[in-house]
């Protein structure tokens, strides 16, 4: 019998862990950290060695972009962590 509520409660825990609300959020924020990071230990070498303008040029839109996303992407997910939170501890009141 103790054998069977252990695989019960480690059934329950799993699937706990897999409906784990705020995974999303937080997948997205360390993926934008991890951009950040590597931006600033200069994990982006190209612009370094200048091979032709138009390279360049694509290059910079490119990281445009991907700056742009990084921040409307970090942003919504702080803010959909916020809300979680916040109606998990209005909820537990």
């Amino acid at each position: 019998m103790g054998m069977q509520q252990f695989e019960e409660s480690a059934g329950t825990k799993m699937r706990t862990a897999l409906r784990w609300d705020c995974a999303p959020a937080v997948i997205v924020l360390v993926a934008v950290a991890v951009f950040w990071i590597g931006g600033s230990l200069e994990w982006f070498e190209m612009l370094r060695v200048p091979e032709n303008a138009v390279g360049n040029v694509v290059w910079l839109y490119l990281m445009l972009a991907a700056v742009a996303g990084s921040i409307v992407l970090g942003g919504g997910a702080v803010v959909d962590l916020s809300r979680r939170l916040n109606r998990r501890s209005r909820r537990d009141q």
